[in-house]
């Protein structure tokens, strides 16, 4: 897909540009393991244009080294990334070809009962609300069209839950939203907003303002131990992210030949994965949990 996006920057030596360059915390030139490479033009064309680009190249492999920080928000909002999410955000063929990714992957579930739901996009980093919650909304209508009954994601920035309530509840939350998809979602009877992590109470406060004013459910779709009590205490769909590492690719498992001898590419936060960890032994109640 990125070799439609921006073909022109696979192998060069990733940039932040304004206007995430003016914010330290987004600069890709900040995040630990990037010095590995720095602008070194040779490093950065090792594999270019393989599949595997990203496992088999050691800048790559460097950004992704760190098991407990392996989600930089840096690499989001690189030049290549953004050129990347326009393209399938916005109309035309990169939009065209997400919808129909969704519409095969529907087909693909149709008659298997354990598919309940779509999460369109794990995070989705651009700031272009308008076009962003338009094109969750034609996938949404894709999916539908194959599964009447099929749940299906909208999301906004990182899939954040920093909407203050008190926003929403002033102005109802639809800045840079066209009226169009702010009725439909109001409407719909298959949509849900996803949500993850934010400062306990704050977020919860503010999923209960976007559910009641956009006529949503909820659901936080990763959360860490203290959001995922605080929404089983709120009535709100959670899940854990996450119970065991799903990789063996990179540095920390020897360098395994890729992608003969490994699975998954041990990329977004892969580290964390411990199945103890929100064990409570205070606790005597059990907790459901959506999945």
């Amino acid at each position: 897909f990125q070799q439609k996006a921006a073909p022109d920057l696979i192998g060069k030596p990733l940039q932040t540009d304004l206007p995430y360059s003016l914010i330290h915390k987004i600069s890709v030139y900040e995040i630990p393991g990037y010095k590995h490479c720095g602008q070194d033009k040779s490093k950065w064309a090792k594999h270019a244009g393989d599949p595997h680009y990203n496992l088999l190249n050691e800048c790559c492999q460097a950004l992704n080294a760190d098991a407990n920080d392996g989600n930089p928000g840096g690499l989001g909002f690189t030049t290549i990334s953004q050129r990347t999410m326009n393209y399938l955000l916005r109309e035309g063929p990169g939009r065209n070809d997400f919808v129909r990714f969704w519409s095969l992957l529907a087909k693909a579930v149709t008659g298997h009962p354990s598919a309940i739901a779509a999460e369109l996009m794990n995070e989705p980093m651009s700031i272009h609300r308008h076009a962003m919650f338009d094109t969750w909304r034609e996938c949404a209508e894709a999916i539908n069209a194959v599964i009447p009954d099929m749940s299906v994601s909208i999301a906004d920035v990182g899939e954040a839950s920093d909407l203050p309530s008190w926003i929403t509840k002033l102005t109802g939350g639809f800045e840079d939203i066209s009226s169009d998809t702010e009725a439909w979602i109001k409407n719909s009877k298959t949509v849900f907003y996803a949500w993850h992590y934010g400062s306990v109470p704050t977020n919860i406060k503010n999923m209960h303002a976007i559910s009641q004013k956009w006529n949503v459910p909820v659901f936080g779709t990763e959360l860490g131990c203290e959001e995922f009590e605080a929404a089983a205490a709120s009535n709100i769909s959670h899940s854990y992210w996450h119970y065991s590492a799903y990789c063996n690719t990179g540095p920390a498992f020897g360098n395994r030949s890729v992608p003969d001898g490994t699975f998954g590419a041990c990329i977004l936060g892969w580290g964390n994965g411990n199945s103890s960890n929100c064990i409570n032994p205070k606790s005597t109640k059990s907790t459901l949990v959506l999945v």
